[in-house]
């Protein structure tokens, strides 16, 4: 093969490799994509570790975790419920012995009814105004400001609201037992891109770090099973999505390669057969070169030895079965005659050319009758 043929055959495969290093970078790059909503860890814009050190510099001692809070925390902070039942009972259990849990998802068991009409998501960005609060801690706030829309809860009956129009709150709080649970509208309004902004960071003082000293849990990374994410130590667990997509994409790329590389532009090509060489002609060559010899005992008995691995090959007879059991069985399995055939495999003496010549044509017929003919 040339050299210019063999870079034709690798520009596709090297091009295919580098698409697919380049998707397994980008998808499995760190902190791109969704990995990072609302995760205390996280600087990105969705991320919440500004409030994690907002909540700190105020004075509260924040730790995250996967667990439900302890006796010792005061306060809970609940962005995304993704807990089980289990789990949420025992958040409930922890309320009403006297905690504080803030909660910003809608669809949280712990968060109060939706009001209807209420600001649809998608929008770039919401002013909260602060309207009517019965709420003391916080009163002095004037605006907050929420991206991608807001949702406003009907109060229960008892409970507390704040940034309230028109009987709908943005912020409930509902007493459970001897403890509280706040329920804000939306969790972006504690996100990296929207803390500074407006009230919003005055909104998580308030409510999170109200005196210092507080014990302050972010709840991230419950798994709906209940068992907490850091907890699983299987290696699929470890490996990030992207770099499972990039994986699967290999060896999708690599079956379509096999397959394109296997695929015919056509009907087979009948290829030239070797030449095969009749088994009289053989038989006669062979007899023919050991007759110069003037040995033709000897060719005799290389003669009748290829005849008896013939017949064993063919009729299954064992290797070391007698000249009368070879012939027994060829006479019962051929049309032909068993007195022949144990002539032509027994290693009588031959004493001329003419009696070679007679067993070389013995036993082309018998090769020819066994090897192309009709065999039970």
């Amino acid at each position: 093969m040339s050299a210019r043929s063999r870079s034709r055959t690798w520009v596709p495969v090297a091009l295919l490799a580098l698409g697919l290093l380049a998707v397994t970078l980008v998808l499995g790059a760190p902190g791109t994509g969704h990995n990072g909503d609302l995760d205390p860890a996280s600087t990105e814009t969705g991320g919440t570790k500004a409030l994690v050190l907002l909540l700190r510099a105020s004075g509260a001692h924040v730790s995250v975790s996967d667990q439900p809070p302890p006796a010792g925390t005061d306060i809970a902070l609940m962005l995304a419920d993704t807990s089980s039942t289990t789990f949420s009972a025992s958040v409930e259990r922890w309320v009403e012995a006297g905690g504080v849990l803030v909660v910003a998802d809608r669809y949280s068991s712990f968060a109060p009814r939706v009001a209807s009409g209420t600001t649809p998501f998608g929008a770039a960005e919401v002013q909260v105004d602060r309207g009517a609060c019965d709420i003391t801690a916080l009163v002095g706030l004037e605006a907050l400001f929420v991206p991608g829309g807001a949702d406003r809860y009907e109060p229960p009956l008892g409970s507390g609201s704040c940034f309230t129009d028109r009987g709908r709150a943005f912020v409930v709080d509902s007493p459970r037992g001897r403890g509280h649970v706040v329920a804000l509208g939306s969790p972006s309004v504690f996100t990296n891109a929207a803390l500074d902004v407006g009230d919003n960071a005055g909104l998580a003082v308030a409510l999170l770090a109200p005196v210092p000293g507080r014990r302050v849990d972010v709840l991230f990374g419950m798994t709906p099973h209940g068992s907490p994410a850091s907890t699983r130590s299987d290696l699929a667990s470890l490996v990030p999505t992207g770099i499972k997509l990039g994986l699967v994409e290999l060896v999708v790329a690599f079956g379509l390669y096999a397959w394109w590389r296997g695929r015919r532009l056509g009907r087979p090509v009948a290829e030239p057969q070797p030449v095969q060489i009749g088994g009289s002609e053989l038989v006669a060559a062979h007899g023919n070169l050991l007759q110069q010899t003037r040995e033709p005992d000897r060719a005799a008995r290389l003669l009748r030895a290829d005849l008896r691995r013939r017949l064993s090959e063919r009729l299954g007879i064992p290797r070391d079965a007698s000249p009368q059991v070879v012939a027994e069985i060829t006479s019962e399995r051929t049309p032909l005659a068993r007195d022949r055939v144990e002539r032509a495999v027994t290693d009588a003496p031959v004493r001329s050319e003419q009696d070679l010549l007679d067993l070389a044509r013995d036993i082309d017929a018998i090769r020819t009758e066994v090897l192309h003919g009709s065999v039970k």
